[in-house]
């Protein structure tokens, strides 16, 4: 088990099957390269907070938002993740408040690899995905 102090969320303990490497970091953090990715309580909602720094996001795992969010891979972001089967990428969606309404990213997915334990945000090029679209849940109409 590992202890993340956090301020915003407390002591968080995690089980090491739930820590990733992101050899890249992430857009804004490429020095935090080791993150731990929690469910948020009773919710859809996941913390990816990273081990050693005050740093953390709220995702959505895409499918759960975005039945027809599809993209290919590069062969070098493929050989980062450590894997060869599409089915093992997780694809989740950063979660932003914009005037106390939540907003998701389509542009810039986390993708999270449980198999091999490494993870990255991989930027798409695809002019219908925007970078900021107001999170609404299919299935309620909006959250």
């Amino acid at each position: 088990m590992i202890t993340i102090k956090s301020s915003r969320y407390g002591d968080l303990t995690v089980r090491q099957e739930q820590v990733y490497e992101f050899p890249q970091g992430i857009v804004g953090f490429s020095n935090v390269t080791e993150y731990a990715l929690m469910p948020f309580e009773d919710t859809d909602f996941f913390v990816l907070h990273a081990s050693r720094e005050d740093v953390s996001f709220i995702l959505i795992a895409a499918a759960k938002v975005k039945e027809d969010y599809a993209f290919e891979l590069d062969e070098e972001t493929v050989r980062m993740l450590e894997t060869n089967a599409a089915v093992d990428v997780l694809p989740f969606l950063i979660v932003n408040f914009v005037d106390d309404v939540p907003h998701i990213n389509l542009r810039a997915p986390i993708l999270i690899v449980p198999v091999s334990q490494k993870g990255c945000q991989y930027v798409i090029h695809h002019p219908s995905y925007p970078i900021r679209e107001a999170l609404l849940f299919e299935e309620q109409g909006s959250c």
